[in-house]
């Protein structure tokens, strides 16, 4: 029996959180896991209620995240002690740092940790992105094992940040694509998704990262050429500049921002085409999800994800990465013209997209659950009996 604890934020949105649940919802019994938490938030389901460590957060972010780092590693090192676990595992950057200084000493546990992000491109504005840069160079140096979630991640490690190579392994997150496509069945009560006017779908949190004002843009251009409606769904801190976009173009009557669902699926498989804008990814939960529910896809080949996923054009269409460049009123870049192009050529061919559609589902398939969960448990098995 191996024991694992599984470090992580909390349980709330995002696609290492719903990792996290996958991995303690799935994992075969030869394998003790329970997750603990820096706050009692809950979105995803578990095997067993989350330990939490109930670190409350505080405004300047910047100052709590600092705070966090004794205070939770100091926490967890008790759980630690109390549980004697064979595993650590931790998902996103803060719990990573906690992670590897609540283990500093401890020859009992073996140490992995998961990255979620394009840290480059994360930290890239940051003023202290040269000290951060040597930080996770030094702390993730201490882990036993890296779990990269592509192979750009994983480059990415080693090149930038100066990670040891045989740390690093590549295992993709584990996607339930069954219960997808099951859902993906489900009627749908809204005039727009009646299969008479063609549908553009996106989805993710509306953020900078994500790139939709860009795809807003393009659609008004698209628009301009047929009828066809937008529909985005997420919620975030642009949600609002987003929306006073899609009134400033004159586009209010062919948009819809879509709150959050529990089941997005029904609506992606009546969809036409599924459009992923991103500027920056490690491996795009959504894309994947929607060629599970057989959409075609269009996505940027952004870092990184898209072009391991949809490949050299032949599951999806590969655009050029967007600019990230924000403008509301002025002309379309070369890259927001391109992506509209791209649009416009593939709503206008049947046979492409019956195609597409067919090779989405085919690929989703390989990023299914069970396969990524048999490399986690060869791992955890392989790494638990390693002499400490």
């Amino acid at each position: 029996m191996v024991k694992l604890l599984m470090l992580i934020t909390s349980l709330a949105g995002g696609g290492a959180e719903r990792v996290a649940s996958e991995l303690s919802l799935h994992l075969d019994s030869g394998i003790d896991r329970r997750i603990v938490t820096l706050v009692d938030t809950v979105s995803y389901p578990s095997n067993k209620p989350p330990i939490s460590i109930n670190y409350n957060f505080f405004e300047p972010k910047w100052l709590s995240m600092l705070f966090a780092v004794p205070i939770c590693a100091y926490k967890y090192r008790k759980l630690i002690e109390a549980n004697n676990p064979d595993i650590s595992m931790s998902f996103l950057t803060l719990d990573n740092i906690i992670n590897v200084i609540s283990n500093v000493g401890n020859k009992n546990t073996r140490v992995i940790l998961q990255v979620h992000i394009a840290l480059s491109m994360k930290f890239s504005q940051n003023p202290f992105h040269k000290i951060i840069k040597k930080m996770i160079q030094c702390i993730y140096n201490r882990a036993d094992t890296i779990i990269a979630v592509s192979e750009g991640v994983k480059e990415e490690l080693i090149e930038c940040y100066g990670i040891q190579s045989e740390k690093v392994v590549v295992i993709h997150n584990p996607n339930n694509i069954e219960k997808i496509q099951l859902q993906a069945q489900e009627s749908v009560d809204h005039p727009w998704f009646s299969g008479e006017i063609p549908i553009i779908f996106n989805m993710g949190r509306l953020t900078k990262q994500k790139g939709q004002w860009h795809l807003i843009r393009a659609f008004a251009k698209v628009r301009e050429q047929q009828e066809c409606k937008l529909v985005i769904r997420g919620d975030g801190e642009l949600k609002e500049d987003l929306q006073s976009l899609v009134t400033l173009l004159g586009l209010s009557e062919d948009v819809l921002f879509l709150p959050w669902v529990e089941n997005p699926y029904k609506y992606i498989s009546k969809a036409t085409v599924f459009v992923f804008s991103s500027l920056w990814e490690a491996l795009p939960y959504a894309l994947i999800e929607a060629m599970a529910c057989g959409c075609p896809v269009i996505a940027t080949d952004c870092k990184y994800g898209p072009r391991e996923i949809i490949g050299e054009n032949e599951y999806g269409i590969l655009v050029s990465c967007l600019s990230g460049d924000y403008c509301a009123s002025g002309p379309l870049d070369v890259y927001e013209y391109e992506l509209a192009n791209k649009i416009i050529s593939l709503l206008n061919d049947d046979p492409q997209i019956k195609l597409l559609s067919l090779k989405a589902k085919e690929r989703a398939s390989h990023f299914d659950l069970a396969s990524s969960t048999m490399k986690y448990k060869i791992l955890f098995h392989g790494t638990a009996s390693t002499d400490n």
